[in-house]
């Protein structure tokens, strides 16, 4: 949604093979499958319109500094109130929200976005929607080494570590990872897949201690891929089989509330090795279409001694 002629003036090859643990894997494709251009640029300007009228509508008079009045019809801020707060005209940002081809830039983007108290990912996302290119700040941490990645999640031994796409489909994954998730233990067309496995897998959401902050980290975290792949049929059958599947799922992506990838504290309850506790590093690949790595690091001294004795179960084992 870069520049158009026309609106107001502006005021303000497919990745690298890869390797699952035993076994050969394709990175999500870097090109997919799309519907035609116009009705792509149709369904940016409707996630535009989504996003921005939830974001405002989850923002409360209180937290933006706002009088809340006698007479307020809506739980969030209106648009004039937006607009005020971002220093843009109140037709500029109705026709912003409305997903209309109007002028947009960096700097009126990035004052809407402080009005309406967005993370940096959510900043991305809104950026990414608008069709200009987010500041160089706000944009994702990466990592340049591409050579060997399995060797890498391999040599990883202090906990668990797995490879996934931008849909966390799993591409890759160490032994510990293998032992705690149990991939194969689920059937299905989405069996591979993180998110679906732990809203639909009732053994996976029996494993996590704190099961509604990781369900709405995971939503949040996809969500913030889902602009990079607006259109891509395989994100958008995920996306359906998800709200089939889980209300609960669906009520969260309709949220529209995005996620970076920071370190994350996560609890487990495993029915064999017991009570887990790590602290997860999050980041992705560049020049492989997307995948992210999670490494998990045992952060504390019962963790630390569970895994150590299960890696020398699996060394004996192999």
């Amino acid at each position: 949604m870069a520049k158009r002629r026309g609106t107001p003036h502006d005021q303000g090859a497919r990745g690298p093979q890869l390797l699952r643990h035993g076994r050969a894997a394709t990175s999500f494709d870097a090109q997919p499958a799309r519907w035609n251009e116009p009705d792509l640029a149709a369904r940016h300007r409707a996630e535009l319109k989504a996003f921005l009228r939830a974001r405002r509508n989850a923002l409360t008079p209180e937290d933006a500094g706002v009088p809340r009045g006698k007479r307020r019809l809506t739980p969030g801020l209106r648009r004039e109130e937006v607009a005020a707060l971002a220093g843009v005209g109140v037709t500029w940002y109705t026709w912003l929200e409305q997903g209309r081809d109007i002028n947009v830039s960096t700097d009126t983007l990035d004052r809407v976005s402080r009005a309406l108290r967005l993370s940096a990912s959510d900043q991305i996302y809104l950026f990414t929607l608008a069709g200009v290119p987010p500041p160089r700040l706000l944009r994702h941490p990466e990592v340049k080494n591409l050579s060997a990645l399995q060797q890498v999640l391999d040599g990883f031994t202090a906990g668990p570590a797995v490879m996934f796409d931008p849909t966390f489909e799993v591409l890759a994954y160490n032994a510990l990872w293998d032992l705690i998730y149990t991939l194969d233990a689920h059937k299905g067309p989405f069996a591979r897949n993180h998110v679906y496995r732990l809203f639909a897998d009732p053994a996976r959401r029996r494993l996590y201690v704190e099961y509604d902050l990781v369900a709405r980290n995971m939503v949040g975290l996809l969500r913030a891929h889902y602009a990079e792949h607006l259109g891509d049929h395989r994100f958008e059958e995920l996306v359906e089989a998800l709200q089939d599947v889980s209300t609960e799922f669906a009520r969260l992506w309709e949220q529209r509330r995005t996620q970076p990838l920071d370190a994350f504290i996560l609890r487990l309850g495993h029915d064999t090795l017991g009570q887990l506790t790590f602290e997860v590093s999050r980041f992705r690949v560049e020049g492989s279409a997307g995948a992210l790595v999670f490494l998990g690091t045992p952060a504390d001294r019962e963790t630390a001694e569970v895994l150590a004795d299960a890696r020398r179960k699996v060394r004996g084992a192999s």
